[in-house]
């Protein structure tokens, strides 16, 4: 019997050897799957961060490009009414001058007017001036001659520069 407990030591202890030989494998796999699963984990976890990243990049450069697209819009239109308005000035200056032309020559034309009427009026007062000088020199001559003959009769002579009838000194 000694050598049977001996077979079933033996056997007992090739089967502990076994059992513990293929825990040891059993554990090592595990251990094995475990930080395989870890770096598939992580791996993972990588990538999910790096589609994050691609994705928040994606629509930072989306927002950039829309700010930029904005931004040449807003320019675009800034520069639209400013030519709108810059036609517009020079559209209402346009109009502004022809308006002070068409005023100039108006007041060119009443000017004129004025002065073609103011010449003439001068022109008939001048004649009329001439005119009534020459009725008052007759009516003077006439004068002169009807004083002359009463006053040559009875003493008296003209005196031109002094414009009066003096007497005669004898």
């Amino acid at each position: 019997m000694a050598k049977m407990d001996e077979a079933r030591q033996a056997a007992k202890n090739g089967l502990e050897q076994r059992v513990e030989k293929e825990r040891d494998e059993l554990e090592s796999k595990v251990e094995e799957r475990v930080l395989k699963a870890e770096k598939n984990r992580m791996l993972l976890f990588k990538a999910m961060a790096q589609r994050r990243a691609a994705k928040r990049q994606r629509a930072a450069q989306s927002l950039m490009k829309k700010a930029i697209q904005e931004t040449r819009y807003k320019e675009s239109v800034r520069a639209a009414i400013y030519q709108k308005r810059a036609a517009a000035e020079s559209k209402r200056m346009g109009i502004l001058e022809a308006e002070r032309r068409r005023a100039n020559a108006r007041l060119t034309r009443v000017f004129g007017a004025a002065s073609s009427v103011r010449s003439q009026k001068e022109a008939e007062r001048r004649k009329m001036k001439d005119r009534l000088e020459e009725r008052l020199q007759r009516v003077c001559q006439n004068i002169q001659a009807f004083f002359l003959k009463d006053h040559i009769e009875i003493g008296y002579k003209y005196d031109y520069c002094r414009g009066i009838f003096v007497r005669q000194r004898s």
